[in-house]
């Protein structure tokens, strides 16, 4: 019976279709708010040396989802939680090596995360687990002095892939019609 549980929610969890047909709204359906969090450096001094820094990352990403109408706010400068509003986070994670030949490579993660609690029957205890709505990620190499041009490029990329999938999940715009009032005649 677990087996069968754990084959269903991961084939539920890789087709986003079967979901839909289950009357399951997309992940990124209605979400409000989105954050940008600084960049995750788990080797920050390799990530230095190839010139890898938070600023510049959040630069990329900012100039990537200017104009597009996604609600994305930079973290420092968001506004609380509000009640009602869906948010999540966006999270640029990279992993960097500096190889003998001074070329740097990176594995380049942007993820929409949010925190969640979650009973699982039959413990009546909340878990605290993070829900994964979207993910793409990428190896990228280049030497030390195009590395950052590099990875920043990836980056837009993905934001430009993410704001897609964002629009596809959210609900189509109605048209408004204006009331017609019937002429009375005389």
């Amino acid at each position: 019976m677990k087996k069968f549980l754990a084959a269903a929610i991961l084939a539920a969890a890789l087709n986003p279709a079967a979901a839909h047909a289950q009357g399951a709204a997309p992940g990124l359906y209605a979400v409000g708010d989105i954050i940008l969090e600084p960049a995750r450096f788990p080797d920050p001094k390799a990530a230095n040396s190839c010139g890898l820094s938070n600023d510049g990352i959040v630069d990329a990403l900012t100039k990537a989802f200017a104009g597009t109408q996604i609600p994305v706010t930079v973290a420092a400068i968001a506004r609380p939680p509000q009640m009602g509003v869906a948010r999540i986070d966006l999270i640029p994670e990279i992993y960097t090596h500096v190889g003998d030949s001074l070329n740097c490579v990176s594995f380049v993660s942007l993820s929409a995360e949010s925190p969640a609690n979650v009973t699982i029957p039959p413990v009546a205890t909340p878990r605290g687990i993070t829900a994964l709505y979207w993910q793409q990620s990428t190896m990228v190499a280049s030497d030390q002095t195009n590395h950052a041009q590099t990875v920043n490029d990836v980056l837009q990329k993905m934001a430009a892939q993410f704001t897609q999938e964002y629009r596809v999940a959210q609900p189509p715009v109605l048209p408004t019609v204006a009331p017609s009032i019937p002429a009375i005649a005389k």
